[in-house]
């Protein structure tokens, strides 16, 4: 495993480079999974500056994974607004080259402290049903299956997903 520091993403800047990770890694994985229609939607409404912006001032907590400041991977959590005792790991993405590294480990270490810290006693996730791989390394952190969830995102798109938890230990 090589080393990478983990950077909270909080200026601008951070989000811009976040955007730009966000892009390259939906078009490396997601391609037979959704359509590159849907990739190109969901990255418009999903990864505009505005957005995780004000996803930001919401309580979202972003982190980007770097080795030698090069951004790996990225990583949110968010606070539930209806539940306090839930946090959500909302994005959770790396670099195909950076796979099995062990930066998937150290993103869902940073997701449970985080969690954590925001006082919640579970972690859920959404994840693409069809998404193998995925649904797989969250297996293996421990997440469950809680649901399914399909809802409806706009433009005649459809987010298929499972809803995924796992208990928080308390600091």
């Amino acid at each position: 495993m090589s080393a990478c520091t983990l950077q909270p993403a909080t200026r601008t800047e951070d989000h811009e480079r976040l955007a730009a990770l966000a892009r390259r890694i939906w078009h490396e994985h997601y391609p037979g999974i959704i359509t590159v229609g849907q990739i190109e939607y969901m990255l418009a409404h999903g990864y505009d500056l505005d957005t995780l912006a004000a996803e930001q001032a919401a309580g979202t907590r972003f982190v980007l994974a770097c080795r030698e400041q090069n951004a790996l991977a990225f990583a949110a959590v968010s606070p539930d607004t209806q539940d306090g005792d839930t946090a959500w790991l909302d994005k959770l993405y790396v670099l195909d080259t950076a796979r099995g590294q062990g930066i998937a480990r150290r993103l869902i270490e940073w997701a449970l402290e985080t969690a954590a810290d925001l006082n919640a006693t579970t972690l859920r996730l959404r994840v693409n049903r069809t998404n193998d791989s995925a649904v797989a390394v969250y297996r293996r952190f421990g997440f469950e299956v809680e649901k399914t969830h399909v809802k409806p995102i706009g433009n005649g798109f459809v987010m298929d997903d499972y809803i995924m938890q796992r208990p928080v230990e308390p600091h």
